[in-house]
């Protein structure tokens, strides 16, 4: 077996046993609204917007190096 096969197989397992272990629904309140959704897809929202803004930063942060 591929060794790339077999790490992304238990990454596949992990996701899934992570998911499977959050499924329970929490409220999210920020100022006017309130949001109720599963604890696993608000993880993954929060991941989200942190790589995004690590990339961002990073894009950032290169680009004003290279004008100097």
């Amino acid at each position: 077996m591929n060794t790339k096969l077999a790490v992304a197989l238990c990454l596949v397992l992990l996701i899934i046993l992570f998911t499977i272990q959050n499924t329970e629904i929490v409220t999210i309140q920020f100022l006017f609204w309130k949001l109720s959704v599963s604890r696993v897809l608000m993880i993954f929202f929060v991941f989200t917007i942190g790589v995004t803004v690590g990339w961002i930063t990073s894009i950032w942060s290169r680009h004003r190096r290279s004008k100097h």
